[in-house]
C-alpha cells in the first residue's frame, strides 16, 4: 500500500456509490419481473434489509483487522494456506465483475448510442480509460467518483419525475399472488448483488477513520437502494410486468415515453443513457484498481498501480468471450454465487474464527 494513499470517510461513501451504480441496473429490473412477476416492487426493499445485515458482517470483520487488508487478514485468522485460494478467487471474482460490467456497458452504448462502432472498439476504450484513472491510486479516483456523482444522479433523478404522468398504480396488484416465499427467496439471494460491497475486504486499511468503515458502506449502499427502488418501481409503475418481461433496457423504455416533438430536449432518453453510462466508468475503475492492489498484495510488489493495465487482456477475453447478448447471463452465472459467499458466507466464517481466536481485550 502506498502510505500517501489515505481517504477519508465521506470520499470512502461517494466512492462505494459511484462503484455500485451501474448499467445493469437498467436492465435488472427484467430479470426481477421474471421471476417474481407483479411483486417485483417488493425485493428492493426486502433485499435491502437483508444486505445491510451481510454488510454489517463484512465491515465489522474488516474494522477488526483496520490495519490489514484481506488478504492479511484472513491469513492471520485462517493461515496462509487458506488466505492464498480465498484472496485468488476474489482476485478472479473482482476481474470478472469487471468483465461483466463492461461487457453490458458496451452492448447498451452499441444497442442505443453508437449502432455503427464495433463493439470491440467501445470495450477497449472504456477499459484503456478506467484503467488509466485506476492506475493513478484510490485519492484521484475517490475525487473522480465525488465529482461524477454530484454531476449525474440530481439529473437522472429529474428526468425520472418527467415518467410520473404515465404512472399507474394498478400495475403493483394483485399483491403477493403466488405467496411470499417466492419474493424471500430471491431477495436474500439478491445479497449477491452488493458486489462492489466486497471493495470494503481491502478498504478499510486506506481510511483515515477506519472505525468509520460501516458508517461509509451502510449510508452508501442506502443511497444506492433509493436509486435502485426509484428505478425498479417506476419501470413497473409505467411499463408493467408483461412488457417489462420484453424490454431490452426497461429504464431506457421508460424514459422514452417522457418525449415529444418541441420539448427543449427531444431525445431525453439519449441524454439519460448517456448519464447512467458514465455512472459505469468510475465502476470499471475501481474494479480494475481493487483487482492491482490485491495482485499487487500477492506478489508482494509496492507500486501495484500499473498492475490495472497489465489486467485488461483477461479482462477483454472474458467481456469478449459470450458470443451475442442472450449468452451474457449464462456465461457469467458464476458471478452470483461468488458474490454470495464473498458478500456473506466467507466474512461469516472468518469473523466467527477471529473472535475465537482474537477475543475482545478484557474478555474471559
Amino acid at each position: 500500500m502506498l502510505s500517501q494513499e489515505r481517504i477519508g470517510t465521506s470520499e470512502a461513501f461517494f466512492l462505494i456509490v459511484a462503484a455500485m451504480i451501474e448499467v445493469g441496473t437498467l436492465t435488472g429490473a427484467r430479470d426481477i419481473a421474471d421471476q417474481v412477476g407483479v411483486d417485483m416492487w417488493l425485493v428492493s426493499p426486502l433485499e435491502t434489509f437483508f444486505s445491510l445485515g451481510a454488510i454489517y458482517i463484512l465491515t465489522r470483520l474488516a474494522m477488526k483487522f483496520p490495519q490489514q487488508d484481506f488478504f492479511g487478514f484472513s491469513r492471520q485468522i485462517a493461515g496462509r494456506w487458506v488466505a492464498w485460494p480465498l484472496s485468488l478467487g476474489l482476485l478472479f471474482y473482482w476481474l470478472a465483475l469487471t468483465a461483466h460490467v463492461t461487457r453490458v456497458t458496451t452492448d447498451v452504448i452499441k444497442n442505443s448510442l453508437l449502432a455503427r462502432t464495433p463493439a470491440e472498439v467501445i470495450l477497449l476504450s472504456l477499459l484503456i480509460a478506467a484503467a488509466y484513472l485506476a492506475s493513478r491510486g484510490l485519492e484521484p479516483l475517490a475525487r473522480a467518483c465525488i465529482i461524477i456523482i454530484i454531476v449525474t444522479l440530481p439529473l437522472i433523478m429529474i428526468l425520472f419525475l418527467l415518467v410520473l404522468p404515465h404512472f399507474r398504480f394498478e400495475n403493483f396488484l394483485p399483491i403477493l399472488p403466488r405467496g411470499p416465499w417466492p419474493v424471500l427467496r430471491l431477495a436474500f439471494w439478491r445479497i449477491s448483488n452488493a458486489e462492489e460491497m466486497s471493495l470494503f475486504l481491502i478498504l478499510v486499511p486506506f481510511l483515515q477513520q477506519p472505525r468509520e468503515a460501516w458508517q461509509a458502506a451502510s449510508r452508501g449502499y442506502l443511497v444506492v437502494m433509493v436509486i435502485v427502488i426509484t428505478v425498479l418501481t417506476t419501470c413497473q409503475g409505467v411499463l408493467g410486468i408483461e412488457l417489462l418481461k420484453y424490454a431490452l433496457i426497461p429504464g431506457l423504455s421508460v424514459t422514452q415515453l417522457a418525449e415529444f416533438a418541441g420539448t427543449f430536449i427531444e431525445r431525453i432518453s439519449l441524454v439519460f443513457i448517456s448519464l447512467w453510462i458514465i455512472l459505469a466508468f468510475p465502476t470499471v475503475a475501481a474494479l480494475l484498481w481493487a483487482s492491482a492492489y490485491l495482485a499487487g498484495r500477492l506478489v508482494n510488489l509496492n507500486d501495484y498501480r500499473l498492475l490495472a493495465f497489465y489486467q485488461l487482456p483477461l479482462v477483454f477475453f472474458l467481456a469478449r468471450h459470450p458470443g451475442n447478448n442472450l449468452e451474457v447471463k449464462s456465461f457469467y452465472f458464476f458471478l452470483q454465487p461468488l458474490g454470495f459467499a464473498y458478500l456473506l458466507i466467507i466474512p461469516a466464517i472468518l469473523y466467527l474464527i477471529a473472535i475465537i481466536r482474537f477475543p475482545p481485550a478484557g474478555s474471559s
